[in-house]
C-alpha cells in the first residue's frame, strides 16, 4: 500500500523532470524551422554566427543549420566578423563586444527557413547585434 501511494509522485517527477529538459531540437521528419547560421550578407554588413545555448541550455557549438521546433527560443550565440570588412571598427573596437548583444528571441514557424547573422551596419560597434535578415 505505502509504494501505491508514492506512484503519483514518482509519475509527477518524471513528467516535471522530462519537461524541464525538454529538447528544443527537431528532425528533420518532425514539424520544424530552420536556422540558417553561416549564410553571411556582407553587402549589408551582416556576418555569420556561431549558436552555443538555446532557452538557457547549453549546447555543442553550431554554426552551420539548426532544426528547432517551433515555438518561442531564446538564442545564444558568438559574432564571426570579418573585421577586414570593418575597418572603422578596429580603432573603436570595445572587448567586450561578445559578452553584449549576443541574445536574439525568436518565434519559430514551422516550415520557414531564418537567416541569422550578426549586424555590423552600425558605426559603433556597441551597437551590433544579431539579427534575422532573411526569412522563406
Amino acid at each position: 500500500m505505502k509504494n501505491t501511494r508514492q506512484l503519483p509522485l514518482l509519475l509527477l517527477l518524471v513528467a516535471f523532470t522530462t519537461m524541464s529538459f525538454a529538447n528544443p531540437f527537431a528532425k528533420p521528419s518532425e514539424p520544424n524551422g530552420i536556422l540558417s547560421l553561416n549564410t553571411p550578407h556582407t553587402s549589408q554588413d551582416i556576418f555569420p554566427v556561431s549558436l552555443y545555448e538555446i532557452d538557457g541550455k547549453n549546447i555543442v557549438s553550431r554554426s552551420n543549420a539548426v532544426w528547432l521546433k517551433p515555438g518561442k527560443h531564446r538564442l545564444k550565440m558568438r559574432a564571426n566578423v570579418d573585421l577586414s570588412y570593418r575597418s572603422h571598427a578596429l580603432l573603436t573596437r570595445n572587448k567586450s563586444l561578445n559578452k553584449n548583444n549576443r541574445i536574439l528571441d525568436i518565434t519559430v514557424e514551422d516550415g520557414k527557413t531564418y537567416y541569422i547573422g550578426y549586424d555590423t551596419s552600425n558605426n559603433n560597434p556597441n551597437l551590433w547585434k544579431p539579427v534575422i535578415w532573411k526569412v522563406k
